[in-house]
């Protein structure tokens, strides 16, 4: 019951994820006037199909990806006579650039409508409410008590704990200055100002990179929660800001993995994103649209990369060609593209080992197998 509480958040993000990506591909070419043959969710073998005019469109076993395949666009299946009017090798060098940003067009949109959609629901967020204190932190000897309110750190407003851990990280003096808001039974709450010396030491980051933190340690009351809600105007600069936020992040990321300065055993996989998925869904439908929404930015960003049997790696090609006026051989696009998806493929198999590794998978199978 657990597992299928994870897997089927996951297959609906997955699943809208696909459909939404492959969709911005399928309409460009309709509206470049280029036939699709078929428009697949998943690969491998399917599990149903149907035909809608000249396109097969269909549902395959294994749903961690899809394509739409225009008429035409590969030179082994176009023939001597070279392409006809409605193939993808046929249509203007414009055109064919829309089809193939299209998809990343798509997913930036669906991040922003979703962004959108959950900054007006109301994401939630930790309140600013102290639930207990980390032992040997400076906090633990100070004059805070559990269920202090923090209302300001150095005389700025705090709405949730990310605004109090962000106004820790900002100070620059030697002490933390803390206005609490503290509740007294049967009588008015007491307003008190606290200053407690942080303790600064290295940790580690989202990406296993050291930096240099400043902590009290204090901890939030679990039980206390606070929506993060903006009006339909005010939400739109929100979600820009957010989803810049995710571009930029997941860009760096990449930079480190490919610099070396993150191990590559970071990367999640589908068995990750299964996982967190059912955690997302647990903790409320805001949060798992925010992760959809996160995740679609993410999608956006390695599908425009300049990488063989990418968007992008497609994309690099057609720009050659606008701005040189020639086409680069079909046959050897063909083959540069065959051999990125092989090393796609394998990147895939490291990432799922990744997962099974990280998620202590394999140590469960071992022990259904009753190995050492």
């Amino acid at each position: 019951m657990n597992s299928m509480i994870s897997i089927l958040p996951a297959l609906i993000v997955f699943g809208i994820l696909i459909i939404v990506h492959e969709f911005g591909h399928f309409i460009a070419c309709r509206f470049s006037k280029v036939r699709v043959e078929k428009f697949s969710i998943g690969f491998g073998p399917e599990l149903i199909h149907w035909k809608s005019g000249e396109t097969r469109f269909s549902i395959s076993l294994f749903p961690l990806g899809g394509f739409v395949s225009p008429a035409g666009e590969e030179a082994s299946k176009v023939g001597a006579e070279g392409p006809k009017p409605g193939d993808f090798l046929a249509a203007p060098v414009l055109s064919r650039i829309l089809i193939v940003v299209s998809g990343v067009a798509m997913n930036y949109a669906l991040a922003f409508v979703v962004f959108w959609a959950v900054f007006v629901i109301g994401r939630p967020m930790p309140g600013t409410v102290v639930g207990g204190f980390v032992k040997g932190y400076p906090a633990e000897a100070s004059l805070l008590k559990p269920s202090d309110k923090i209302l300001r750190v150095n005389d700025q407003v705090v709405a949730n704990w990310k605004d109090i851990l962000d106004r820790f990280d900002e100070s620059s003096g030697a002490m933390i200055k803390l206005n609490i808001e503290r509740p007294v039974p049967n009588a008015q709450p007491e307003f008190l100002t606290i200053q407690i010396k942080p303790k600064v030491e290295d940790a580690k980051d989202m990406f296993g990179k050291t930096a240099h933190m400043k902590r009290v340690g204090i901890t939030p009351d679990p039980a206390v929660y606070v929506s993060e809600r903006y009006g339909p105007v005010a939400a739109i600069a929100k979600a820009w800001e957010l989803e810049t936020f995710h571009t930029v992040l997941t860009h760096k990321a990449l930079f480190y993995l490919v610099t070396g300065q993150v191990s590559p055993k970071h990367l999640m996989g589908p068995l990750g994103i299964i996982q967190i998925s059912g955690q997302a869904a647990k903790a409320g439908i805001a949060a798992l649209l925010q992760l959809l929404a996160i995740l679609s930015v993410s999608l956006a960003v390695i599908n425009l990369l300049p990488f063989p049997a990418l968007d992008g790696g497609h994309l690099v090609f057609l720009l050659f060609e606008l701005i040189t006026r020639k086409r680069i051989s079909p046959v050897w696009q063909e083959r540069i593209t065959t051999g990125g998806f092989f090393l796609l493929m394998a990147l895939m198999v490291f990432v799922l080992y990744n997962d099974a590794v990280n998620l202590s998978i394999l140590d469960k199978v071992k022990h259904l197998l009753h190995l050492k």
